[in-house]
């Protein structure tokens, strides 16, 4: 007789219940041996023997199925089955026809004992970071250790009823975090996340970033968008940097982050702009920006308040700061505005009148522009077309021009007045036939789009 029928003819004579209804109910005999399966690997504690067939049954903890399975198994043991299981299994037990050793159970062969001896203080570290943040929303993650990976990977392939040890342990964790604070999980973008690494027997927190939306308008030249670092050193501070790091004192991001990073207690941030101006070039109209905040702390800041230091800057001003998400991220990087310009132009000769009527030319035309030579050393060399709306113009003095040009975004409008050695064409130096010594450039306005 084979050990499946074995498992079948103990299991009728226990249950009260006919060979006919067993096969049937062709789950029943599955279940028995795949518990036989995990109780011939070592001892199995009550949670990791439920938790193999997790699947089956609401309303019952694991450890409630995994009595339940081994109470079902010494019966059968009793029942003078040939099973193979392992003894410790089975010490707690008073058998009438079979003798077991008693004495204290060992670690369990799956978990390695981690709801005993290590969850207990992982939790306890996991109570005690979560109320330094603000959150309205959580989540749990686990990451196990190699072995304990291997030992899990082997309970899933024994039985098709089981979760896994992660979903376990997120489970408790979540459900006293949730006990502490009064705040539900929430699985599609929570505020705080929590890691619980076996590997290294610590609790990782990471909150979710702010995001906040705004304009800004930079009313000083010399600043750049972003911080730059310095290359000789690569921001660790040298004597050409003067041991700052960074090759400009301050930028439009540091301004902004100032008192976003302070009110949110956050570490640093990350800027996105709808595009950006040059150093030397003046920004007169609001561009769109998303500024976010990295590991926040908290979370209900008063952005009006934060506006209105930002505004105290004679560099930068900001306008209309609101919450936004990280999907909003791309609609503004992604964003093509057309722009007005206000250029102050010097040139090296004096300007002829009767060549100031060629630049009506550039009024709707398209003009092709290769790569500029400043920006070649990080991006491609290759064509661009962008269309000039419109153009004005009014002589200042024999070497001098104003111009106000409106044109399609993606413009580099330095190289439409210089020609940049004709990569431009045509341009305003080219229809001048006279070469650009200065230009003084300010975006002062982004249309809509």
């Amino acid at each position: 007789m084979t050990e499946g029928k074995k498992l079948e003819m103990a299991d009728s004579e226990a249950a009260g219940i006919s060979n006919a209804s067993i096969r049937e109910e062709e789950s029943l005999p599955n279940v028995l041996r795949t518990a036989a399966k995990l109780l011939s690997q070592g001892y199995v504690c009550d949670r990791c023997l439920g938790r193999a067939f997790s699947k089956l049954l609401h309303g019952l903890a694991n450890e409630q199925r995994g009595r339940a399975i081994r109470d079902t198994m010494a019966l059968i043991i009793e029942a003078n089955s040939s099973l193979h299981l392992h003894r410790d299994n089975f010490k707690r037990y008073q058998f009438r026809s079979v003798k077991i050793e008693h004495g204290p159970e060992g670690a369990c062969f799956f978990c390695m004992n981690i709801f005993d001896d290590l969850i207990p203080y992982l939790l306890t570290e996991a109570l005690s970071k979560t109320k330094a943040y603000e959150f309205e929303t959580f989540l749990v993650g686990t990451r196990l250790s190699k072995e304990l990976h291997e030992k899990d990977t082997l309970l899933q392939n024994l039985s098709e009823y089981g979760e896994s040890l992660r979903d376990e342990v997120d489970r408790l964790v979540g459900k006293r975090i949730e006990e502490a604070y009064g705040r539900p999980v929430q699985h599609d973008n929570p505020e705080l996340f929590l890691l619980i690494d076996l590997q290294s027997k610590r609790v990782r927190i990471k909150p979710k970033s702010i995001y906040v939306y705004g304009g800004y308008k930079k009313l000083r030249r010399g600043i750049p968008q972003t911080a730059w670092h310095c290359k000789v050193c690569g921001g660790k501070g040298c004597r050409r940097c003067n041991w700052t790091g960074k090759l400009y004192r301050t930028s439009i991001q540091q301004i902004i982050e100032r008192p976003l990073l302070r009110k949110a207690k956050g570490e640093e941030s990350s800027f996105h702009g709808a595009g950006r101006e040059d150093i030397d070039v003046r920004c007169l109209d609001y561009r769109p920006f998303i500024i976010e905040i990295l590991n926040p702390r908290k979370r209900r800041i008063d952005l009006k308040k934060a506006e209105n230091e930002i505004n105290k800057s004679r560099s930068v001003q900001v306008s209309e700061l609101k919450f936004a998400t990280k999907k909003d991220i791309a609609f503004v990087k992604e964003s093509r505005n057309d722009k007005i310009y206000h250029a102050t132009v010097t040139f090296s000769r004096k300007v002829e009148d009767g060549d100031l009527a060629k630049l009506n030319l550039l009024r709707g035309a398209i003009v092709k522009q290769k790569t500029p030579t400043r920006v070649l050393h990080r991006r491609a060399d290759i064509f661009r077309e962008r269309r000039i709306n419109d153009l004005k113009f009014k002589r200042l003095d024999d070497k001098r021009i104003d111009l106000t040009i409106e044109c399609e975004a993606g413009t580099y409008v330095k190289e439409l007045i210089s020609g940049d050695s004709s990569r431009t064409k045509p341009s305003v130096a080219g229809l001048l036939n006279n070469n650009v010594k200065k230009i003084v450039l300010d975006v002062i306005r982004i249309k809509e789009r």
